[in-house]
């Protein structure tokens, strides 16, 4: 008689089963935090290479026109005044500041466009007008299209591991322009490169690469170039609405703003990277600090004309505030710690043209001192 017990089986116990799911689960576990650090891998790779192209473009512009581009092409009213023409009146000396003042004017985001390879681009910008003119024509016939050129997403300043780049006052011709993650090296205090009291404590301030109003050769980069950063990284924030506190068509004020010159153009070496401590900024916040937290950066505090965020000149006419800048200092104290989201710190290039990493740990002093450009510090490896 034949064992019915004995038949042989086609398929998996329910016991079988589960144990090949636990085990594949385990294996995806195991594996996916590889994957994902091969992915980051590759975005900070992708993010160092546009550094490096930014370099390449800064030290490219040193060399024709012998210096590293100002940071804000022009830094007082007089001097956009020599600059920039309004459409209709060139010639005029008392009408180029518009339409707000000289921060509205190029930075070094639109100064080095023919050096990273957007000549296109470039031409639709007219460098005696304003950046934030709708048009930049001052006849009809003429090329330019300022609102274009600023509306125009240029890959190179996204970081892959970042949001993306950011719209601000998408619908105003005047104002509508981007937020982007590479910024300038402004020095080791504020905007205004000054010497500060960071509460009690003086801070001297040591120069930038990049500065308002005027070119930086390299022969007055003193602490020599493989010890002075050039550029690094910058988190952005979105783009906000009307309703969440923003400006009236979406403005989140001038953090990682980088295509004027309202300071968001640059960082500052006051904190280190991404440092849990305050930016300080002038002019604007939004009301909303969802957005600043949303990307791990801390809510900025207000800079007034008349002081706060517990910095000041070393003075009130201290080395580097000449009179003609004490008019709109607030502006000019506004400093921005260089973030990224990258585990562990920030890609940041050199005056060199070198590239590298730079970990969150490293020590104040030492940060303080790649950050300026002749603070005469003595970095010790």
């Amino acid at each position: 008689m034949k064992n019915v017990n004995s038949r042989n089986r086609t398929g998996f116990t329910l016991v079988e089963l589960l144990v090949v799911i636990a085990i594949i689960g385990i294996l995806v576990a195991l594996l996916l935090p590889a994957v994902q650090a091969a992915r980051e891998a590759a975005r900070r790779s992708q993010c160092m290479n546009n550094l490096n192209q930014f370099a390449k473009a800064m030290l490219n512009y040193e060399n024709t026109y012998k210096g590293f581009p100002p940071s804000a092409h022009a830094w007082t009213p007089p001097q956009c005044n020599e600059l920039y023409d309004m459409p209709g009146q060139v010639g005029n000396p008392m009408n180029g500041c518009g339409p707000g003042g000289w921060y509205d004017g190029h930075g070094w985001y639109s100064l080095i466009g023919a050096f990273i390879e957007e000549t296109g681009w470039t031409s639709l910008i007219n460098f005696k007008i304003s950046f934030s003119h709708a048009t930049g024509k001052i006849n009809a016939n003429d090329p330019y299209d300022h609102y274009k050129a600023r509306t125009t997403l240029l890959d190179i300043h996204r970081c892959p591991s970042d949001i993306g780049l950011q719209r601000n006052e998408w619908d105003s011709n005047t104002w509508a322009r981007t937020r982007t993650n590479y910024v300038a090296n402004a020095g080791n205090t504020v905007y205004g490169q000054y010497n500060i009291n960071l509460g009690s404590t003086p801070i001297r301030g040591g120069g930038g690469p990049f500065r308002g109003g005027k070119k930086t050769p390299t022969k007055e980069i003193t602490d020599g170039l493989s010890n002075t950063v050039l550029m690094s990284e910058i988190l952005v924030i979105r783009e906000l609405s009307a309703g969440e506190g923003g400006g009236a068509a979406g403005w989140g004020g001038p953090f990682a703003d980088t295509n004027t010159a309202l300071g968001g153009q640059i960082f500052t070496g006051l904190n280190p990277p991404n440092s849990g401590a305050q930016d300080g900024v002038a002019r604007f916040i939004p009301a909303v600090q969802s957005v600043f937290f949303e990307q791990g950066i801390p809510y900025p505090c207000l800079i007034t004309q008349t002081g706060g965020c517990g910095v000041s000149p070393a003075s009130a006419r201290g080395q580097g505030v000449p009179p003609d800048e004490i008019a709109d200092l607030a502006t000019r104290m506004q400093w921005f710690t260089a973030r990224s989201k990258h585990p562990g710190g920030v890609n940041a290039s050199r005056a060199d043209g070198s590239v590298d990493f730079v970990s969150n740990d490293i020590d104040q002093f030492v940060w303080n001192a790649l950050t300026s450009a002749a603070g005469e510090e003595t970095i010790n490896p």
